[in-house]
């Protein structure tokens, strides 16, 4: 088999949240993924805004990659969500579509039902690149 990069993103908004009590929730449940490493939370806070990341990596045999989360209470246009997930991280296939298909299957079939689990959710969407919101730049 061979190895393509096939990064993919999770969106998700919830019905409600709450950062102090929600974040170590979201936390301990990607903890409970065995492939995912070395997680810590962060709190940031800037200009009135706050938000929480969680940082660590992603151990898969196709390569260990970055991980990385964001955690935010308001929602806006431009980030329609509560959650940002990136997997940054390798994929094995025949093609780079059986790879990225390999990477979303474990995404939607280990990561979602856990996240799921544990909170209420309005929205959750598995995105790859090309899908996520880009600014038009002028």
């Amino acid at each position: 088999m061979t190895k393509f990069r096939a990064d993919h993103y999770l969106i998700a908004e919830f019905e409600q949240l709450d950062i102090r009590k929600d974040g170590p929730t979201i936390l301990e449940t990607l903890k409970a993924l065995p492939e995912l490493k070395d997680l810590a939370m962060v709190t940031k806070k800037i200009e009135h805004k706050s938000w929480s990341e969680i940082l660590g990596r992603i151990d898969i045999p196709a390569g260990s990659k970055a991980f990385w989360a964001m955690i935010k209470s308001d929602l806006t246009e431009r980030e329609p969500y509560h959650l940002f997930i990136r997997f940054d991280m390798n994929g094995e296939g025949e093609t780079i579509e059986e790879a990225r298909a390999s990477v979303r299957n474990w995404v939607e079939g280990d990561v979602t039902p856990k996240i799921k689990s544990q909170l209420p959710v309005k929205m959750i969407k598995v995105l790859q690149a090309n899908e996520i919101y880009m600014p038009k730049i002028e």
